[in-house]
């Protein structure tokens, strides 16, 4: 049962109740989304190119050849690519570091030591991004057309929503209690009021299974929900560093690295054969072919979370220009 007796006092301690619900493995992609915002956010403020500069950039037609020749596609692919081999390491040999490192500060050592190469490499990919972005091969202008700009905002809604999926539903009734308008009773245990005050009820998911709600789209949501939520920003992109950076780089690497947890999770026994049979890693495959439906997915997604991936997805479509990381 996912309480915390401070939820009801400190909106700290509820995000903390949110964390720690989430697996180890939607920890980590949690983590690299929120350095992708606040890396994101840095480039706004401060990576802004002059007309003339974005006027000299060379344009051409989008080939093969030419996109892999551009010196921004390079470094940020480099960049997605030492992000993707140092998770499959950190994952694959997890075992054999903290052994290495002995004693019982093992587990410490090597979560910092993973946090540090994430940030470090996820953190280089964003900044050939930033020197990148607006130069090199630039194979269309703005402003974009309307179908381009619906289809970005049908990938960040399927993004978003999905990512909201993973999130315990939001509690609309602790809004009521911290405004002083419903009041709790006082003989409930604290970890009861507690939970009442949460705005994330912690406790709805406890009693389902293994398959359950957007799982029944892939079995790993957390990699293919930020993929679609970055697919978005590739439809937008005008050079072919957006491409990759948004596109190119996260498909492989997401796809990749949920290929690599299959198998791990495989080997340690923590992906069931019920689980394996009757879902799929790439999403809506296990739709398609029968294996799940359509109707009992929709029946279990959470509206109110997924109201709120549809506002915020509305809020990408519609944010002022100045605001925009893609232009």
């Amino acid at each position: 049962v996912w309480t915390h007796p401070d939820c009801f006092t400190s909106c700290w301690g509820c995000f903390w109740c949110l964390v720690h619900s989430l697996t180890a493995s939607s920890r980590v992609y949690v983590c690299c989304l929120v350095k992708l915002i606040v890396l994101e956010t840095f480039i706004v403020l401060t990576g802004r190119m002059s007309a003339a500069a974005a006027a000299a950039a060379m344009r051409g037609k989008l080939t093969v050849g030419t996109f892999f020749r551009d010196r921004g596609v390079r470094w940020v692919l480099g960049g997605w690519t030492l992000f993707t081999v140092e998770n499959i390491i950190m994952s694959e040999y997890r075992v054999e570091i903290r052994r290495s490192w002995g004693g019982g500060g093992g587990q410490g050592a090597y979560q910092s030591l993973y946090s540090l190469l994430s940030a470090s490499t996820l953190g280089s990919t964003m900044l050939a991004y930033w020197r990148f972005a607006r130069f090199g091969l630039e194979f269309r202008s703005a402003p974009l057309p309307i179908s381009a700009r619906f289809a970005a905002f049908l990938l960040r809604a399927a993004g978003l929503v999905t990512l909201g999926q993973l999130a315990p539903p939001l509690n609309l009734n602790a809004a009521t209690i911290a405004l002083g308008l419903e009041e709790v009773n006082k003989e409930l245990p604290a970890e009861v009021r507690g939970a009442m005050g949460c705005p994330f009820d912690f406790n709805a998911y406890k009693d389902r299974g293994e398959v359950y709600g957007i799982t029944r789209v892939s079995r790993r949501p957390e990699l293919f929900g930020l993929l679609f939520l970055s697919l978005g920003g590739a439809v937008l992109a005008t050079t072919a560093t957006q491409v990759a950076f948004y596109g190119v780089g996260p498909a492989v690497c997401f796809t990749i690295l949920g290929m690599h947890s299959d198998r791990t999770q495989r080997m340690n026994g923590q992906l069931s054969e019920t689980k394996e049979r009757e879902t799929s890693l790439l999403p809506f495959v296990a739709i398609m072919d029968g294996r799940q439906s359509l109707s009992q997915l929709l029946s279990e997604v959470d509206p109110v979370n997924a109201s709120v991936g549809l506002g915020l997805a509305g809020f990408f479509a519609l944010r002022p220009h100045w605001m925009r990381w893609v232009r």
